[in-house]
C-alpha cells in the first residue's frame, strides 16, 4: 500500500451499521480519521430481510463517516455474519513434478484447490480458504513452502462458507450504496485482528463475539483460525427477555438492559430499584437490580452453554490456554466473563480494540470489534488465519464471469 491510503471498514451489523475510514501512512500504522454509525434497518440476525431499507442504512453510515474524515470513499471491506455461515476443515494433496522438483505458486494453487474439492456446493459461496499449514515431504508446520524442495505437497485448510443468496444480497447492498466490495470478511475474523494478539492466536485462544442478533465463535491454534461456528443468539434475546419479565416495551427493555443490567448478584446492590415504563408508557412501576439479575443471568449462561457445545464439537477444549475472549456489544454486561468462566470453565477476559490514535475514546469499544479489525485486515499480505490468497476477490457479475474464464483455461 502506498503513502497515505484510504482503507475502509464497514460492518453491518443487527442493531447499527458502522463505517470505519483510515489512513495508512508509510510507516504502515493506521490513522483513523472518520466514523460513521447508522441504525441497522432492514436487518435481521446479521441477514438482510429489507434490501432498500438496509441500503439507506448504508449509506447514512458512509455519508457520516465521509463528513468526519472530509473525504468521499469509495470501496470498502465489509464484514459478514449470521447463522448461515459454515466452516470445514479439510486436506489436500498433490505430487510435485519436474528433475528439480521446486515449489511454486502454481503448486500451491493447485494444492488449495485439490483441499476444497467437494466441499464448496452450488448453494455456498466461498468466503475464505484459510490455510492452517503447509506439509512438505512429511515435514509439517510450513508456513510458506514456496521455492521448497519436495515431491509431495500437503495443505490443511479452513474453509468458510456462506449462504449464496444471502451473500448476494449483502453483495447488492453495498453497491446499491454505492461502494465497491474489496473484498468480504468473515466478522469475527476481522475482530480478531483487532483483539488478540499473535501470542494469544500461537498459545491457542477462542474468541467469542456476541452481538444483537448472533454469537460468533473462533478458535486459534498455533496461529491459525481451526474452527468457526455462528450461533443464532445474541443481545437480542436478553433484551427480549426482560421486554418480557418486566411487562414493557423493547426499546425500554433495551435502554434498561444498557443502563443496569448486570449477570450476576454480587455486582448489584438488591435494595436498589429501577424505574420502569410500562408498553403504554402512561404507567410506571419498580424492580429491583436483583430481579434484573434473575431475568438477564439465565439467557447469558444459556449463550455460553451453547458456545461450550461447539467447543467440545470442535475437538480443541484442551488445547486453548490462551483462554476466551469475549468482545461485541452484548459483551458491555457486568461480569459477564465471570459468567464465561463458570460455564466454560476456562480463563476468560474481555477485549477491545487497542487503538491508540486520537479517536480512541471512540473506537476502543468491543461494539467496534470488527469495524476496526477490517483496517487491520487490510494492512496485512495474507488473510487472517495464514490464508494464502491465490487472487482477489471479486464480487457479482465481475465474479461470475471470473470463475467462466478460470473454466475455460481449464481446456486449453
Amino acid at each position: 500500500m502506498g503513502k497515505d491510503e484510504i482503507i475502509v471498514g464497514l460492518d453491518v451489523g443487527t442493531v447499527k451499521v458502522c463505517t470505519v475510514i483510515g489512513e495508512l501512512g508509510e510507516d504502515d500504522q493506521i490513522e483513523i480519521i472518520g466514523i460513521g454509525t447508522a441504525p441497522s434497518l432492514g436487518v435481521k440476525k446479521g441477514v438482510i430481510i429489507d434490501l432498500d431499507q438496509a441500503i439507506q442504512s448504508v449509506k447514512q453510515s458512509i455519508e457520516n463517516s465521509e463528513r468526519m474524515a472530509g473525504a468521499r470513499i469509495n470501496s470498502a471491506l465489509i464484514s459478514i455474519t449470521g447463522s448461515h455461515i459454515a466452516s470445514t476443515n479439510s486436506k489436500g494433496v498433490i505430487a510435485i513434478s519436474g528433475e528439480s522438483p521446486e515449489i511454486t505458486e502454481r503448486d500451491i494453487e493447485k494444492v488449495i484447490e485439490a483441499a476444497k474439492a467437494g466441499i464448496v456446493s452450488p448453494e455456498k459461496e466461498l468466503i475464505h480458504t484459510l490455510s492452517r499449514e503447509f506439509i512438505v515431504d512429511g515435514q509439517s508446520g510450513i508456513v510458506d513452502p514456496l521455492g521448497m524442495s519436495g515431491t509431495r505437497l500437503e495443505c490443511k485448510v479452513h474453509i468458510i462458507t456462506g449462504s449464496i443468496t444471502i451473500v448476494q444480497n449483502l453483495i447488492r447492498c453495498i453497491e446499491g450504496a454505492g461502494i465497491d466490495i474489496e473484498e468480504i470478511i468473515f466478522g469475527t475474523l476481522a475482530s480478531s485482528n483487532a483483539i488478540l494478539s499473535n501470542a494469544e492466536k500461537e498459545l491457542g485462544s477462542m474468541l467469542v463475539d456476541i452481538g444483537a442478533g448472533t454469537t460468533e465463535i473462533a478458535i486459534f491454534i498455533e496461529g491459525g483460525l481451526a474452527y468457526s461456528a455462528v450461533l443464532p443468539v445474541g443481545g437480542n434475546q436478553i433484551t427480549n427477555d426482560l421486554a418480557i419479565g418486566l411487562r414493557t416495551s423493547i426499546d425500554e427493555a433495551e435502554k434498561i438492559k444498557i443502563n443496569y443490567g448486570s449477570t450476576v448478584e454480587n455486582i448489584v446492590s438488591p435494595e436498589r430499584v429501577v424505574e420502569i415504563s410500562s408498553i403504554n408508557g402512561k404507567d410506571k412501576h419498580t424492580v429491583s437490580k436483583k430481579y434484573l439479575v434473575e431475568i438477564i443471568e439465565p439467557r447469558v449462561s444459556e449463550i455460553f452453554s451453547l458456545v461450550r457445545v461447539e467447543l467440545k464439537k470442535s475437538g480443541y477444549y484442551d488445547m486453548i490456554p490462551g483462554g476466551v475472549v469475549i468482545t461485541g456489544g452484548s459483551s458491555l454486561l457486568p461480569g459477564i466473563s465471570e459468567i464465561a468462566e463458570q460455564v466454560l470453565n476456562l480463563p476468560s477476559r474481555l477485549g477491545g480494540p487497542h487503538y491508540e490514535g486520537e479517536l480512541a475514546d471512540m473506537v476502543n469499544d468491543p461494539s467496534y470489534s470488527a469495524a476496526i479489525g477490517l483496517l487491520s485486515y487490510a494492512t496485512e499480505k495474507y488473510s487472517i488465519g495464514r490464508s494464502y490468497k491465490i487472487s482477489k476477490r471479486k464480487t457479482g457479475l465481475r465474479n461470475f464471469f471470473g470463475r467462466i474464464i478460470s473454466w475455460l483455461k481449464d481446456f486449453f
